[in-house]
């Protein structure tokens, strides 16, 4: 059996480059100086203040700011998902097959740009990883596909092994072939 930290080091990978390729984008982060003030109506840049929203630029730089992380994760995780089409060959079934366990939450898709998007770390080795369905029907549904993402990849300190001392991810400890159980339990337990 493949050890835990080289079963998760394609997925991470792919999604660490992404992000750190989106967050040396200048498109990304618009043009040098520009402020939201400028672009937004009075009644709008009210609104955000409202809420606690500010339009300032974050003062720590862009590696530290919050949003622009966000955005840079959420597109990594687009960056390195699956198409349907490419989920289907990496899978060996027709995507026909692949929209159906969409529609039946036994694959986990993001809607983006008028088509699903699935993300790479619920498959290995031309595989979905086991018990995925059953994880899936226990996770909260309006959960942010970022949020997924990262339960899924991030080890668990309810998921250790005596012999180990570190925790694993849901993503290995399924991966490893160990009971779905406690990895369901602890989906429907997130908040």
């Amino acid at each position: 059996m493949r050890n835990a930290a080289v079963i998760d080091e394609d997925a991470t990978r792919l999604y660490q480059e992404a992000r750190r390729r989106l967050l040396k984008n200048e498109p990304l982060r618009g043009e040098a100086g520009e402020s939201a003030a400028r672009t937004l109506s009075v009644g709008e840049l009210n609104a955000l203040k409202a809420v606690g929203l500010a339009t300032e630029p974050f003062e720590e730089g862009i590696a530290r700011d919050p949003l622009m992380q966000s955005i840079a994760d959420y597109m990594a995780l687009l960056e390195t998902s699956y198409s349907t089409a490419q989920a289907a060959k990496y899978l060996k079934v027709d995507a026909s097959r692949v929209r159906q366990r969409l529609r039946e939450h036994s694959l986990f898709g993001i809607d983006y740009d008028g088509e699903k998007r699935l993300p790479r770390f619920q498959f290995e080795r031309q595989h979905v990883i086991p018990g995925m369905r059953e994880v899936l029907a226990a996770l909260p549904k309006e959960l942010n596909p970022l949020d997924v993402a990262e339960w899924f990849l991030s080890p668990n300190p309810d998921l250790e092994i005596d012999a180990q001392e570190t925790p694993l991810s849901p993503r290995v400890w399924l991966l490893q072939g160990r009971a779905v159980e406690p990895v369901v339990m602890l989906a429907r337990m997130f908040e």
